[in-house]
């Protein structure tokens, strides 16, 4: 799995399939799942509000060619209630979005943080857990593990932040060298 951060505002780079993940009790979408929201015209927002999307936890909502954004595929993932998130619960969401981009025949993925800057959670420790899911589904195969991309989008003000999380993550979980982050080395201190 080849693993890269992008600063990027996430409508702007072409992704294979963008994954937001949706608040249940958050509505209208906020911060970057805003901006995305309000790159296609307020459609997520329509949708909420027509009650297409919900964001029980586990729902998924595909959305292919969306427009004026970068991504092939915009794929919104429900977390439930926000003030029901915790570590536990992006590693379960990373884990079940893995599964559903793999099933979609996606090998390329970019997701933005869960719930960054609207939780009281360590950005780090999110990171730490998001990666951790996805690796821990791909881990099951090594054909998944050789032809995965994941691209973790976040703010330019959290990329230490990010590193650190991803630093956690190769401390923490015996990935045998199979996360390629030789990417992001020259960032580490």
């Amino acid at each position: 799995m080849q693993l890269t951060i992008s600063t990027e505002n996430p409508d702007l780079p072409k992704h294979e399939c963008l994954v937001l993940g949706i608040f249940a009790d958050e509505k209208p979408p906020r911060g970057t799942n805003g901006l995305i929201d309000w790159r296609l015209n307020g459609m997520i927002s329509r949708e909420i509000k027509e009650g297409r999307i919900n964001g029980t936890f586990a729902e998924k909502t595909v959305i292919p060619f969306p427009g004026r954004i970068g991504a092939e595929i915009l794929f919104l993932f429900g977390l439930g209630n926000i003030s029901d998130i915790n570590y536990d619960k992006i590693y379960n969401a990373a884990y079940l979005i893995a599964e559903a981009v793999y099933g979609m025949s996606r090998h390329s993925l970019a997701f933005v943080l869960c719930g960054e800057g609207r939780t009281g959670l360590v950005i780090a420790n999110i990171v730490e857990a998001m990666i951790t899911g996805i690796f821990d589904f791909i881990s099951t195969d090594i054909e998944k593990i050789s032809s995965i991309n994941c691209c973790l989008v976040a703010p330019p003000n959290h990329f230490k932040e990010v590193l650190l999380g991803i630093q956690q993550f190769k401390a923490n979980v015996n990935d045998k060298g199979s996360v390629d982050i030789s990417a992001l080395e020259n960032n580490f201190i």
